[in-house]
């Protein structure tokens, strides 16, 4: 019988990995469990034996019925998992998809960041176990010239049921690196392909691609509205008073903003499409709301200088005073 029959059984495509094969197995298994169909089972025991006997075979704990020719050429491929994932040919790893959190300087500016995923692999300490199959001596094939069923033909043990970081699976779950570059402009949704990122290839094979998929992270210092964006920056109560110019360091920038005089704390400063983008290329404003604090230069005043400026305030109070009409 071909191995392509025992993927059937379970429902699955002969690229299965062996998770998708435990996975499988366990959800056919007591769909069609005698105990679990009372009155009918005579007609689900047959399918759950069919079942068992394929999930066997797959993982490589008993030898298919060789009926025909086809089921031996098919093995020699290394169609048995997880013999087939982990003990065959080079195969090219599966891609993944990632979630990629952005901070907004990257988001709008463009620049790099690094990011860890999980990623499912070959066992690393059954990959280790580079001693020959004590059965065929490393050559694959027993001494009538046909597959060795001790190693399924790869002339090494197979994983073991007892390996404490696989637990028999030959592939394990691990944590994957990466740095990504970010293109300016990027935007919630984009996605990013990094090649060979992906989970690692079979026996030495190239590994996948991974799809990073951005999410625009807005750290508690900016508030975001859809594309614009808000946050205070800091101006001293002299540039306020009497307007001028000042340099803020803004998402990784220095901007030169101008400060009209009598600026008020709250005062806002709009910036025209320095917010965020969207894929269709529209960008929002950044919105700068003034917070007054007091210059370095306030603590070197003389008592002369600080009378004087008392003198100018309250003058400039009396003469709001005498500008305001009296009351009816």
């Amino acid at each position: 019988m071909s191995l392509e029959e025992y993927y059937r059984r379970l429902e699955l495509p002969d690229t299965a990995s062996p998770t998708d094969i435990t996975r499988a197995y366990r959800r056919l298994r007591a769909k069609y469990h005698p105990d679990r169909n009372k009155g009918h089972e005579s007609i689900v025991e047959p399918m759950f034996k069919r079942v068992q006997e394929a999930f066997e075979v797959l993982i490589g704990k008993r030898e298919p019925r060789a009926s025909s020719p086809m089921a031996a050429s098919a093995g020699s491929r290394g169609k048995a998992a997880p013999s087939r994932e982990y003990r065959g040919p080079p195969a090219r790893g599966a891609n993944c998809l990632v979630r990629l959190f952005v901070p907004l300087e990257a988001a709008i500016h463009g620049g790099e960041v690094e990011v860890s995923y999980p990623v499912d692999g070959p066992c690393p300490q059954c990959q280790e176990r580079d001693s020959p199959c004590a059965r065929c001596g490393g050559s694959g094939q027993s001494v009538s010239g046909t597959r060795c069923t001790a190693c399924m033909g790869t002339g090494r043990p197979l994983a073991s049921e007892g390996c404490p970081t696989c637990l028999g699976r030959a592939a394990t779950t691990f944590r994957k690196s990466e740095t990504v570059r970010i293109p300016p402009g990027a935007w919630d949704g984009q996605r990013l392909v990094v090649e060979g990122a992906g989970h690692p290839g079979p026996n030495g094979g190239s590994p996948g691609d991974a799809t990073f998929s951005v999410v625009i992270a807005c750290g508690s210092a900016f508030r975001r509205n859809g594309l614009n964006l808000a946050c205070e920056v800091q101006v001293d109560f002299v540039t306020a008073t009497l307007g001028g110019s000042i340099e803020a360091q803004i998402l990784g920038r220095a901007l030169r903003l101008t400060i009209p005089p009598n600026a008020h704390p709250g005062s806002t400063i709009r910036l025209l499409r320095h917010g965020l983008t969207d894929r269709n290329g529209s960008r929002g404003d950044l919105t700068l709301q003034l917070a007054l604090t007091m210059p370095a230069a306030v603590s070197h005043l003389t008592d002369n200088e600080r009378q004087r400026l008392r003198e100018i305030f309250a003058d400039a109070e009396r003469r709001a005073t005498q500008a305001i009409p009296p009351r009816a």
